[in-house]
Protein backbone atom coordinates (compact mmCIF):
# COMPACT_ATOMS: atom_id res chain seq x y z
CA UNK A 1 0.00 0.00 0.00
CA UNK A 2 2.96 2.56 -0.29
CA UNK A 3 3.21 3.28 -3.78
CA UNK A 4 0.98 6.27 -5.38
CA UNK A 5 -2.46 5.42 -6.44
CA UNK A 6 -4.76 6.98 -9.04
CA UNK A 7 -8.70 6.80 -8.98
CA UNK A 8 -8.37 6.33 -12.86
CA UNK A 9 -11.09 9.08 -14.82
CA UNK A 10 -10.90 11.18 -11.83
CA UNK A 11 -9.19 13.81 -13.90
CA UNK A 12 -13.03 14.14 -15.94
CA UNK A 13 -14.60 15.51 -12.78
CA UNK A 14 -12.14 18.71 -12.71
CA UNK A 15 -11.39 20.48 -9.49
CA UNK A 16 -12.88 19.38 -6.45
CA UNK A 17 -14.67 22.15 -4.07
CA UNK A 18 -13.41 23.19 -1.04
CA UNK A 19 -10.42 21.13 -1.61
CA UNK A 20 -6.77 22.69 -1.29
CA UNK A 21 -5.31 20.16 -3.67
CA UNK A 22 -3.00 18.72 -0.58
CA UNK A 23 -5.10 16.38 1.24
CA UNK A 24 -7.43 13.47 0.27
CA UNK A 25 -9.80 15.23 2.24
CA UNK A 26 -13.16 13.56 4.21
CA UNK A 27 -15.15 14.21 1.71
CA UNK A 28 -13.20 12.92 -1.29
CA UNK A 29 -12.55 10.08 0.54
CA UNK A 30 -16.28 9.35 1.63
CA UNK A 31 -17.00 8.26 -2.22
CA UNK A 32 -13.32 7.39 -3.72
CA UNK A 33 -11.45 5.01 -1.23
CA UNK A 34 -7.53 6.01 -1.52
CA UNK A 35 -7.37 1.67 -0.79
CA UNK A 36 -9.05 1.02 -4.31
CA UNK A 37 -7.49 3.35 -6.34
CA UNK A 38 -4.72 1.53 -8.84
CA UNK A 39 -1.61 1.47 -7.74
CA UNK A 40 1.44 3.04 -9.77
CA UNK A 41 3.94 0.59 -9.91
CA UNK A 42 7.17 2.90 -10.48
CA UNK A 43 11.24 1.72 -10.13
CA UNK A 44 13.86 3.94 -8.91
CA UNK A 45 13.92 6.77 -11.39
CA UNK A 46 10.82 5.94 -13.22
CA UNK A 47 9.32 9.18 -13.99
CA UNK A 48 5.18 9.37 -13.38
CA UNK A 49 2.94 11.81 -15.64
CA UNK A 50 -0.56 12.68 -14.58
CA UNK A 51 -3.49 15.41 -15.36
CA UNK A 52 -3.23 18.04 -12.22
CA UNK A 53 -6.95 16.87 -11.35
CA UNK A 54 -6.64 13.26 -10.87
CA UNK A 55 -6.90 11.92 -7.53
CA UNK A 56 -4.22 10.80 -6.57
CA UNK A 57 -2.23 9.87 -2.58
CA UNK A 58 -0.25 7.12 -1.20
CA UNK A 59 -0.64 5.76 2.48
CA UNK A 60 1.37 7.16 5.08
CA UNK A 61 5.10 6.22 5.01
CA UNK A 62 6.00 3.43 7.22
CA UNK A 63 9.83 2.85 5.97
CA UNK A 64 12.98 5.05 7.81
CA UNK A 65 13.56 6.30 4.05
CA UNK A 66 11.81 9.72 3.04
CA UNK A 67 9.51 9.73 0.29
CA UNK A 68 11.09 12.26 -2.71
CA UNK A 69 9.21 14.08 -5.29
CA UNK A 70 9.75 16.43 -7.59
CA UNK A 71 6.43 18.57 -9.02
CA UNK A 72 6.76 20.16 -12.47
CA UNK A 73 3.41 21.56 -13.43
CA UNK A 74 2.91 23.00 -16.95
CA UNK A 75 0.54 25.51 -17.98
CA UNK A 76 -0.19 27.17 -21.27
CA UNK A 77 0.91 31.01 -21.65
CA UNK A 78 -2.99 31.32 -21.79
CA UNK A 79 -4.41 29.75 -19.17
CA UNK A 80 -5.87 31.88 -16.16
CA UNK A 81 -4.99 31.00 -12.98
CA UNK A 82 -7.82 29.67 -10.90
CA UNK A 83 -8.76 32.08 -8.04
CA UNK A 84 -7.40 30.85 -4.46
CA UNK A 85 -4.86 28.78 -6.36
CA UNK A 86 -1.96 28.20 -3.61
CA UNK A 87 0.90 27.38 -5.73
CA UNK A 88 3.32 30.05 -5.95
CA UNK A 89 4.76 29.79 -9.69
CA UNK A 90 1.90 29.50 -11.49
CA UNK A 91 2.93 33.11 -12.99
CA UNK A 92 5.93 31.20 -14.53
CA UNK A 93 6.57 30.58 -18.09
CA UNK A 94 9.45 28.95 -20.43
CA UNK A 95 8.86 30.44 -23.30
CA UNK A 96 7.14 32.65 -24.60
CA UNK A 97 4.78 35.21 -22.33
CA UNK A 98 2.33 35.06 -19.93
CA UNK A 99 -0.85 36.85 -21.05
CA UNK A 100 -2.30 37.63 -17.55
CA UNK A 101 0.71 38.14 -15.62
CA UNK A 102 0.71 41.08 -13.29
CA UNK A 103 3.44 43.31 -12.37
CA UNK A 104 2.81 42.51 -8.71
CA UNK A 105 3.23 38.60 -9.80
CA UNK A 106 6.01 38.76 -11.59
CA UNK A 107 9.74 39.00 -10.33
CA UNK A 108 11.59 41.56 -12.18
CA UNK A 109 15.05 41.12 -10.16
CA UNK A 110 16.71 38.94 -12.02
Amino acid sequence: MGCMRIVPGSHRLGQIEKTDGHSFVKGVHDRYQLEDAEPIIANSGDVVFFHCCSLHGSMQNVSKRPRKTVLVQLYSGTDRVVEGNRHTNVQLVLRGRNHFATRSSVDTSF
